[in-house]
């Protein structure tokens, strides 16, 4: 039963044509950026209520996003957007990689420091590309992907295109996969697909030439955060 579905599959996945409206890489950036906006601004408004709370007499400007980081510069960057803020050197970065806050200088309001640390882990924010993403446009797109895009790749090399699960191929484009195998987390279509009448070098050549959605996806780099 399962070579029968299998099959059916495969058929299926090489007589398809591009529905009506497909979206566009462009269609799924924006609702990459629009879900990332949504998550800061949840962030900045916890973050307002946070400094209200503990100091109402504190004075600060609206909370602002600045840039992307790289992860392993996240909190020589933070330090960095302290230390402007606050006028001197707030802290240092410890042994153990954790972030150490200076004392508080005579005459500097309590709040000046702590409010600092917070507009700038909203200002300052490591990339890692884990966002939790894949909304209905990106589902839409990785489908059409999956569905048509590749197929048709794989068939100009004169292999077919084996795909058991769909959904799971879906998801292994969109969501990183921790392996064994690597170090970084995986994501590509290649994890729930299979290449079938095909020699092993040509199989290279397809998987390093045909349009993988997963690696696509990966090289989006970050959304765009409109605050």
């Amino acid at each position: 039963m399962r070579g029968l579905l299998v099959g059916a599959l495969v058929v299926a996945l090489t007589g398809c044509a591009a529905p009506p409206g497909a979206p566009t890489l462009d269609e799924v950036k924006d609702e990459r950026s629009r879900t990332v906006t949504e998550q800061w601004r949840l962030a900045a408004d916890a973050a307002t209520e946070y400094l209200e709370a503990e100091w109402p007499e504190a004075v600060y400007p609206p909370l602002t996003f600045e840039r992307w980081v790289e992860p392993e510069r996240q909190l020589a960057d933070l330090l960095q957007c302290m230390n402007r803020i606050v006028d001197r050197t707030a802290g240092s970065i410890g042994e153990t990689g954790l972030l150490v806050l200076n004392p508080r200088p005579t005459g500097e309001p309590a709040w000046e420091l702590p409010v600092a640390q917070v507009r700038c882990s909203l200002q300052v924010i490591a990339w890692t590309g884990l966002y939790p993403f894949g909304g209905p446009v990106e589902q839409a797109w990785v489908r059409h992907q999956v569905t048509v895009a590749l197929p048709a790749c794989v068939r100009r090399w004169g292999a077919d295109l084996e795909i058991a699960d769909l959904d799971a191929a879906i998801d292994a484009s969109i969501y990183p996969t921790s392996s064994d195998r690597s170090v970084e987390p995986l994501q590509s279509v290649w994890l729930a697909a299979q290449l079938r009448n095909v020699d092993e070098t040509t199989a290279r050549q397809i998987r390093a030439t045909c349009p993988d959605p997963g690696r696509t996806l990966t090289q989006l780099g970050p959304a765009e955060i409109r605050s």
